[in-house]
């Protein structure tokens, strides 16, 4: 009975490490991981985004922006609150619509491009996921994103955006890519403000990849 128990033992452990094994060599290459998710969200023609930026100033945690957004081609449809105050926006083409917190009338800004200097992040989701070099990548496991499966990689890459690497430093990015589709499902960007050195988080998701969506000037700008 003793020398059963002793075989049975031995070979549940040889099954186990032949599975821890098998499932090692499963897991995907990171840094390959993360550049396909961000070359399909590069190309991707349409989706829906939330955004969240928070900032520390004083020893105080802020909420900067909250967002949600959709993206059909170049246009864009976004609303929430930025820095306390009510926000709406859509750029159809290059034109740019913006809804008066106060009087509630759209006005309509024929140059779009200082607007999106401004609200670059806001408007433009994937300015803040531009890297120029990656670094090394890590896979920290998976999670579960909107209830789908999901690789976690993190890295501290250098990015190729001018305004982001003019305030913040240090940066430290999170992609979760889903398993099925290999698309960046959320985002999380972490740096430190090149002055003072308190910490600012950005939280991206994403979702509806290729869903048709239809976003049109608003009826009554002006």
């Amino acid at each position: 009975m003793k020398r059963i128990i002793i075989l049975v033992s031995v070979v549940i452990c040889i099954l186990l490490v032949i599975g821890g094994i098998f499932s090692f060599l499963r897991q995907p290459d990171p840094q390959k991981l993360v550049m396909q998710g961000l070359d399909n969200l590069n190309k991707a023609d349409s989706f829906s985004y939330s955004l969240t930026q928070q900032q520390t100033v004083d020893g105080q945690e802020r909420l900067l922006t909250k967002i949600t957004g959709i993206k059909s081609g170049e246009n864009i449809h976004i609303q929430g609150q930025l820095a306390g105050t009510e926000v709406e926006m859509i750029k159809v083409s290059e034109t740019l619509y913006n809804k008066d917190p106060f009087s509630k009338e759209w006005i309509e800004f024929s140059n779009v491009t200082v607007a999106q200097e401004v609200f670059l992040v806001e408007l433009d989701p994937l300015a803040t996921l531009q890297i120029k070099e990656m670094g090394e990548v890590m896979l920290r496991g998976q999670e579960e994103i909107d209830g789908k499966k999901a690789w976690a990689c993190t890295l501290k890459p250098s990015v190729q955006n001018q305004m982001m690497e003019r305030f913040w430093s240090d940066f430290e990015y999170t992609f979760y890519i889903s398993k099925s589709s290999k698309n960046v499902a959320k985002a999380e960007v972490k740096a430190l403000n090149t002055e003072t050195k308190e910490p600012m988080t950005i939280v991206l998701e994403f979702k509806d990849f290729g869903r048709k969506i239809s976003i049109q000037p608003p009826t009554a700008a002006q």
